[in-house]
């Protein structure tokens, strides 16, 4: 039986490989059949980060300069991060672990490689490495209530606040986050209690009769405009839709007329301070002050009840001079961990950050769409830091840095070499956006500018409902490494439609940047020129951008943006264009590439 077998595979062999004796006998030097493979793919394994950094090749490659080199030392971390690198990166280590695994493939073999990339967290979360944090005390209570209040904040005082930091911190600097945790509680302290006026219904009022301001909220009721927008005079129903008192005047807190300022109509639920009065024989309101059109904006005396205090941590940034509340575009949320989960591991600091904020997270935000982002602060042994935490359909995932990279391989001259010329490739047709992402800077009530047509690739409009907005928008490329660049181009194939010949080359941009903050509005960017053959907006036609050099950036890793934006102070927007953008490629120049663009 074993001569059934042997003879027909035997004589596949020489079928199959008719040099490979002669080869031999001849000494060629390359004893084994021809083995070129296309189409081939490979990933990274576990052990494969190990196995890069043993390999003899890469070693001595590493160690050109000495063992205390930067690149040397980054070489090491393959292994321990079980990722590649900027400084130790993918081209110039995988090739001799892919000769290693497949020595007898030949020349013109072609293989996709997959592997790990330590690209690091998104540059939102470094400015919270600097974060600094401030517990409210007894003094910092007794500065915000002027000595007339308690132990905790209320709704009238929270608003205080960022002034109070401005006092306590005069010399921050521009950007600076802190994490403000205090007490809170519904109720005003008893103290400022006589200084705030009761609350009071109509029908109250009408059985009290009681002399003195009181706060009401109830719905306009008849009233003559002409007096009502000269004097302020109207009735005020009661929520009860019975009782109803004639409002004498009405006006703002600076005794301006209000009527039309603030829009009110018959209907309108409104609350305002007033006095009560029966001088003239009908129970009326007179000096009465508008407070908001809907519930009650200020504190007013209520009945006592049971003090319960919450303690609240809030972030807050210094933006343009001014303590504000911390905020995002691209965040779904951004806040600070709440104080009952720390009570609830009985501990003050946070030790395994993706179990445990990821749990709360899914407890808290059990209907988050997929791809939002939300950004959580959390105390740690070494202070404050933060993380994000990506909703990917099914589950909360800690972005780690950690990104999925391929690079071309190809073997030339029997060894294996990468394939470097191509830095960034994006179709968008059909295709998604990728890794772009879009950073909305003003809306104008929009739902959005840019987004994915799968017939037409990247677009955007501001024209919506017959309406030109004024918006700025952005789309935005993810980090663009050009380590090993030599003469870096990219092009692109756009249409515009609408607009005009004059407006569009100022409100459509190409933009790029060395220094990605992660934030359009506080990174430093190069306006990239338009091409003589911008599309007119005429038609839908594609035209080639033309190739912009990018080679001043040579070794860096940039980023590129296309900027949409028609919000220029002064400027009418008559007739908002519609931009398209398909096939991006930034790579080295191909004998097919066009000419630059000046």
């Amino acid at each position: 039986m074993k001569k059934l077998y042997i003879l027909p595979i035997f004589a596949i062999v020489l079928a199959s490989c008719s040099n490979y004796f002669d080869e031999h006998q001849m000494d060629n030097g390359n004893p084994h059949p021809e083995d070129i493979r296309t189409g081939m793919t490979y990933t990274f394994s576990e052990d494969d980060y190990q196995a890069v950094v043993k390999n003899a090749t890469n070693i001595a490659k590493a160690l050109a300069a000495d063992e205390d080199s930067t690149a040397y030392k980054a070489f090491l971390t393959i292994a321990s991060n079980k990722a590649f690198n900027d400084v130790a990166s993918a081209d110039l280590y995988v090739g001799a672990l892919m000769a290693e695994k497949f020595p007898y493939l030949d020349n013109g073999t072609m293989c996709d490689v997959t592997y790990r990339m330590l690209e690091g967290k998104s540059a939102r979360i470094d400015k919270f490495n600097q974060a600094s944090s401030l517990t409210l005390a007894l003094a910092d209570y007794e500065a915000i209530w002027n000595g007339h209040g308690a132990e905790y904040l209320t709704a009238s005082t929270e608003a205080a606040i960022p002034a109070y930091l401005s006092q306590k911190f005069p010399t921050a600097n521009e950007g600076k986050i802190m994490v403000v945790t205090y007490d809170f509680s519904d109720n005003e302290p008893e103290s400022i209690l006589p200084f705030l006026p009761y609350e009071c219904s109509v029908h109250d009022i009408l059985e009290a009769k009681e002399i003195t301001e009181h706060q009401f909220h109830g719905t306009v009721g008849f009233f003559k405009p002409a007096v009502a927008k000269a004097t302020g005079q109207f009735y005020l129903k009661d929520e009860n839709g019975v009782d109803s008192i004639l409002v004498y005047s009405m006006k703002d807190e600076n005794g301006g007329k209000i009527w039309e300022k603030a829009g009110i109509a018959y209907g309108d639920n409104i609350t305002i301070k007033a006095f009560f009065s029966n001088a003239s024989g009908e129970p009326q309101l007179t000096n009465a002050v508008f407070v908001s059109k809907s519930s009650p904006s200020a504190p007013v005396r209520k009945a006592p009840a049971a003090q319960k205090l919450q303690t609240k941590s809030i972030l807050y940034q210094l933006t343009g001079g001014n303590w504000v509340e911390y905020a995002d575009d691209q965040l779904k949320i951004a806040l600070a961990l709440p104080h009952e989960v720390y009570q609830a591991l009985d501990a003050t600091t946070i030790a395994n950050p993706a179990l445990t904020i990821g749990t709360w997270l899914r407890i808290t935000y059990p209907y988050a769409a997929a791809d939002e982002v939300y950004l959580v602060a959390y105390n740690t042994a070494t202070g404050y830091k933060a993380d994000e935490w990506v909703f990917d359909g099914s589950d909360f995932v800690m972005t780690t840095g950690y990104v999925d990279e391929s690079m071309s391989f190809e073997v030339k001259n029997h060894q294996w070499i990468a394939n470097i010329s191509t830095y960034l490739q994006a179709a968008f047709v059909g295709e998604g956006l990728g890794k772009f992402s879009i950073q909305h800077v003003n809306l104008d009530g929009l739902s959005y500018v840019w987004r994915y047509q799968a017939a037409y690739g990247a677009t955007a409009s501001a024209y919506v409902s017959s309406v030109n907005h004024r918006v700025e928008d952005w789309l935005i490329s993810p980090n663009i490494r050009m380590k090993k660049s030599v003469q870096p181009q990219m092009t692109y194939m756009n249409a515009v439609r609408y607009g005009n010949t004059t407006d569009n080359p100022t409100w459509l941009s190409v933009m790029v940047t060395n220094n990605f903050t992660g934030d359009v509005t506080t990174t430093e960017w190069e306006k990239l020129p338009f091409p003589a053959e911008l599309p007119d907006g005429s038609n839908w036609t594609f035209i080639s951008s033309g190739v912009y050099d990018l080679s001043k950036y040579n070794g860096q890793t940039i980023v590129i943006a296309f900027r949409y934006k028609t919000d220029f102070d002064g400027i009418e927007v008559p007739s908002a264009p519609t931009w398209e953008i398909q096939n991006l490629l930034v790579a080295e120049p191909s004998e097919e590439t066009d000419e630059s663009v000046d």
